[in-house]
């Protein structure tokens, strides 16, 4: 947030994007979440998507117990979050 000039605090950190969204379309406030989550909103007529002059990233990282081997399983979550 400091990178896009914002002087804030956080007043909440929910877990939920989909509780989230509902508070914002009830008027609840603003908040920051994936565009993906906004895929499966079905009133979107209620919320308002504004572009940012520069993008949020963040870098995610899978960690397991390191083995010879990567059980398929494992290797085939990381593939398919890390899309």
């Amino acid at each position: 947030m400091a990178k896009q000039g914002w002087r804030i605090e956080p007043m909440m950190q929910l877990d939920n994007f989909d509780l989230i969204i509902n508070l914002v379309a009830l008027g609840m406030g603003v908040s920051l979440v994936p565009i993906r989550a906004l895929a499966l909103y079905g009133r979107k007529r209620t919320v308002r998507r504004l572009a940012l002059p520069r993008r949020f990233s963040r870098e995610l990282v899978v960690v397991m117990r390191q083995h010879g081997k990567v059980p398929a399983h494992l290797a085939s979550f990381v593939q398919n979050v890390l899309f």
